[in-house]
């Protein structure tokens, strides 16, 4: 349940819901314009979904070990089958990543879960394509990969487009997404062109220290209730930008 506290210091009161959490309650500020009062405050109860934990970290490091499997065999420094790969692949940043998306659905982190969910898909998608490669006797294998590079080009549109909703949350997400989207480029030109992986090598790198770094700063933070690592403030928020310009309107229609 929530608790509820009204303030009733002026006529312009707001109906304030707290939900707790394990470390530090929020506050959500409701208009009493856009809220009906019962009878009685007794009657007003709101239910809320069970209190989880902060589910970031989960894919984040899931996403590290991925990027792990995946330098080693791209800057040449293993000589492992594609097989042994998959089932790492497959488990950690696969399938944690996507269980890390439905826990973020219950923490109503709607980027959280949409981006480990998709992202989640493409590890599972690409431990299987190994397994196909491994079993499967092709003609031009080269060719035959070509269709992984298409959905290389539809991951990095994706990628893009949460790249433009992380700038108005922090300065390492961003950093996170651009490594990403720079990395899938050249991944698509390595399908495509048989040019060298070692740059995709180099960028799935930078990936893994942003991800391993906002990690740790989520679960240092949260434990500590206080910031031990800084994330960094917003590069641009959109919700703010959109304030100023219905307030600007307003003043304009008032004039």
């Amino acid at each position: 349940m929530s608790n509820i506290a009204f303030d009733e210091s002026g006529d312009d009161s707001d109906l304030q819901l707290q939900r707790s959490t394990p470390h530090k309650g929020q506050t959500i500020v409701i208009p009493t314009s856009e809220v009906t009062f019962p009878e009685t405050y007794e009657m007003a109860i709101i239910s809320v979904p069970s209190n989880v934990c902060n589910p970031g970290p989960i894919g984040l490091f899931s996403l590290c070990i991925g990027c792990c499997v995946l330098i080693a065999a791209d800057m040449g420094w293993t000589s492992s089958t594609v097989l042994a790969r998959a089932p790492w692949l497959f488990w950690i940043p696969g399938v944690s990543q996507i269980l890390a998306g439905v826990l973020e659905l219950f923490a109503n982190n709607v980027f959280g879960s949409f981006a480990f969910v998709i992202y989640g898909g493409l590890w599972c998608g690409l431990s299987w394509t190994y397994v196909h490669l491994a079993y499967v006797d092709m003609d031009d294998p080269h060719e035959e990969l070509k269709h992984f590079g298409w959905i290389c080009v539809g991951f990095l549109i994706f990628s893009l487009i949460l790249l433009l909703a992380s700038l108005q949350l922090n300065k390492t997400f961003p950093l996170i997404l651009v490594s990403i989207s720079i990395a899938l480029i050249s991944l698509i030109f390595h399908v495509f062109f048989g040019t060298s992986s070692i740059p995709t090598g180099i960028f799935l790198f930078l990936v893994a220290v942003f991800a391993y770094y906002t990690g740790y700063a989520i679960i240092l933070n949260t434990y500590f209730q206080k910031q031990v690592l800084n994330v960094g403030k917003p590069l641009y928020s959109w919700a703010d930008k959109l304030q100023k310009k219905l307030e600007k309107n307003q003043d304009m229609e008032t004039i």
